[in-house]
């Protein structure tokens, strides 16, 4: 006789409790003017840093690789703990998106290098601003979207269909089209070709999309190829941009100009060597705003060695 497993019912009790705390947490961001709100994520991103071990450990032993030399671990443990308030602060106006007018946003926020994406929307061959974990980035697409610009955002399914489902409610309330990550090749591509910008965030080692090793703060890091196949098929610019808090909780977007695809004819070369442009550049904004990038993600986790042997 088959055995009852109580571990589906606990998953399903544990997923509705988070879901409804999630939930409830969002409704208290909305309800709050937005100082308030914002010193509420603030705290909670504060709390998160002590409740969270392995985030904690993770974070401190990622900033220790990439500024190691350069600090010691008094400034590591204070960057550590504001990596994890900025968080918090970026997630409260994240959830608040659907509440907010060009003009609230416009308010709170200025941007240095606009001409770069301009000059390269109008050529009509589409445009992928490229970006990162940075700052608050669910905000950057909005900023652009709500500005005018008909904009596209791929984004990987949340593991809660109820979660995924307000998160995508909220990207088209400020008129974001969001392309799922298992959308087919050809969605991506006629986006593009209609002209559409295509936000992309290429700056986390995930097994489920192709990468290839370039250096990022001095060590390999297995790094998303999928903007740059889509610039060679395209011929689509690939503008890097990224959006950073400031000290009065405003924001700065920050946008570089085009990456300039490699072209010596060696196929895997050339993509290796503009993804390296790419992540630089990246490389170079979170070098100048540490506190800002999502260092609790296991950045350096696959390694040349293990990928070449297959394991």
């Amino acid at each position: 006789m088959q055995r009852f497993s109580f571990k589906p019912v606990k998953k399903r009790v544990k997923n509705w409790l988070l879901y409804k705390f999630i939930t409830s947490i969002i409704f208290v961001l909305n309800f709050l003017p937005r100082k308030s709100s914002i010193s509420l994520g603030g705290f909670l991103g504060k709390l998160t840093y002590f409740i969270i071990a392995d985030a904690r450990k993770r974070t401190q032993n990622n900033l220790n690789i990439a500024f190691g030399e350069e600090k010691d671990e008094r400034e590591l443990k204070k960057l550590a703990r504001l990596v994890f308030e900025n968080v918090g602060k970026n997630v409260a106006d994240a959830v608040r998106l659907k509440n907010m007018k060009w003009e609230k946003i416009e308010e709170i926020t200025k941007i240095e290098g606009l001409e770069y994406f301009d000059n390269a929307y109008k050529m009509g061959k589409g445009v992928i601003p490229l970006t990162g974990h940075i700052g608050n980035f669910e905000l950057l697409a909005a900023y652009f979207s709500l500005k005018g610009y008909k904009l596209s955002v791929i984004g990987r399914e949340l593991y809660d269909p109820r979660l995924d489902a307000l998160l995508v409610k909220s990207r088209e309330s400020v008129g974001l089209e969001n392309i799922p990550s298992s959308a087919s090749v050809k969605q991506v591509i006629k986006a593009l070709r209609s002209g559409r910008a295509l936000g992309v965030l290429a700056d986390q080692d995930s097994s489920k999309v192709r990468g290839v090793f370039v250096d990022f703060f001095g060590r390999p890091a297995r790094t998303p190829v999928g903007p740059v196949l889509l610039a060679y098929k395209t011929q689509s610019p690939i503008v890097p941009m990224a959006i950073v808090r400031e000290k009065d909780d405003k924001y700065k977007i920050i946008v570089k100009e085009p990456i300039e695809l490699a072209t010596s004819g060696n196929k895997e070369k050339d993509i290796i060597e503009t993804t390296q442009k790419y992540t630089k550049v990246l490389e170079s904004i979170i070098r100048e705003y540490p506190s800002q990038w999502l260092w609790m993600h296991d950045r350096w986790k696959s390694k040349p060695d293990l990928i070449r042997s297959g394991k």
